[in-house]
């Protein structure tokens, strides 16, 4: 049995950044070398003295290949002699002292090529030709030298920055599920309580009904337990859950409560929020309709409307009293659920930090009497 791969981490990935890095700072100097290479060949020619192509690349390849080297070097002091203003001084002492090693083996392993394969005609000792390189290669290398140098530290900031930045997302990312797990939290006894509630009133009245009503909260609680560890559900598993809820509810409103739930089939394995109905249901129940009444109605719609799930809650209770509430979407200058209890505040909460401004929440009284609850969630089909 094959053992589990590991997570990628913020580490892993530095590292694997610091290895492309010194990977592509040693193979680059051939892009020069090819140049050299190739000039070489055409100005021997057209002065009259003919190169061969391999002795030019070997030649003039060495030399650049060298800054292959360098550069490594160069990362290493980058990794391990920090930039800061406290120890500016001893960073300068450090690369000018390399510097100085880099440049003076360089501009004696370039005398060394040009004297073994005569670049410079005139070259009559090794020493001329240290003469000729100072003179026309020393500039060069000093540059090339804090240029590499000035790379190397740019994709070192480049490198801490996406490290910084993965941090930041990922502490963003652990903050936001342990607010969305307390605000579940938070919902799963408000629930419950109001269940148990139904329940205890019951019992002073029918205890076989008040016994079925008890089971009914256990299916429901343990509908609740099986998404403890899920922020989104399945929507046919969120229908369980409201379609129990509403079992227990017709305990104490009575047949005069007729609760109609749509489902469009396309949308039934999309992924919503847990207990995201059931505080719309119960707010329904709780502020528009009454027990004891006949000819109450809740309807509970989900459908499809392009790349949106729709989700609307309606009953023909009192309404709002004049309170609008829209966030998201719909956004209000000041999105407000004030005295819309517990249920709704979380929810519009969850979806906040769930969807951003991408989901729209609507709260509206109907011209017929009565409220509706909109809500829209975008639909990922990757």
């Amino acid at each position: 049995m094959a053992a589990p791969s590991l997570p990628f981490t913020i580490a892993d990935e530095g590292h694997r950044l610091r290895q492309l890095t010194r990977l592509l700072f040693a193979v680059v100097w051939v892009v020069p070398s090819a140049l050299a290479a190739t000039q070489l060949v055409l100005v021997g020619d057209a002065s009259g003295t003919h190169y061969g192509l391999g002795t030019a690349l070997v030649w003039q390849g060495s030399a650049w290949m060298l800054w292959g080297v360098w550069s490594q070097l160069i990362l290493t002091l980058v990794d391990r002699v920090k930039l800061d203003s406290a120890r500016a001084l001893p960073w300068l002492a450090v690369h000018v002292g390399s510097t100085v090693v880099v440049c003076t083996v360089n501009v004696l392993a370039i005398a060394w090529l040009d004297h073994v394969f005569g670049a410079v005609g005139q070259v009559t000792s090794f020493a001329f030709a240290v003469r000729v390189v100072l003179v026309n290669h020393l500039d060069i290398q000093v540059v090339l030298y804090w240029a590499v140098l000035g790379a190397a530290y740019m994709v070192e900031f480049v490198r801490r920055y996406r490290e910084r930045d993965r941090a930041a997302t990922a502490l963003e990312q652990k903050l936001a599920r342990t607010q969305l797990e307390a605000l579940r939290m938070q919902l799963n006894p408000h629930f419950l309580f109001n269940a148990l509630n139904s329940v205890a009133e019951l019992m002073e009245m029918d205890v076989q009904e008040a016994q079925r009503t008890l089971t009914r909260v256990a299916d429901l609680l343990r509908l609740s337990l099986r998404s403890a560890a899920q922020s989104l559900i399945p929507v046919w598993q969120e229908i369980e859950l409201v379609e129990l809820y509403l079992q227990i509810a017709r305990v104490r409103y009575g047949a005069g409560l007729d609760a109609d739930i749509t489902v469009d089939p396309s949308v039934v394995d999309l992924m919503v929020p847990s207990f995201l109905l059931q505080p719309l249901v119960e707010n329904a129940l709780k502020h528009g309709l009454a027990p004891g009444y006949r000819d109450q109605t809740i309807e509970v719609r989900l459908t499809r409307n392009g790349r949106s799930l729709e989700i609307v809650v309606e009953d023909n209770g009192k309404g709002l009293d004049g309170l609008l509430t829209t966030s998201g979407r719909f956004l209000a200058a000041v999105p407000s659920v004030d005295g819309l209890g517990i249920g709704l505040t979380n929810t519009r909460s969850r979806l906040t930090m769930l969807y951003g401004d991408r989901y729209a929440f609507r709260m509206s009284n109907l011209p017929t009497g009565g409220c509706r609850v909109e809500i829209r969630l975008p639909i990922d089909d990757r």
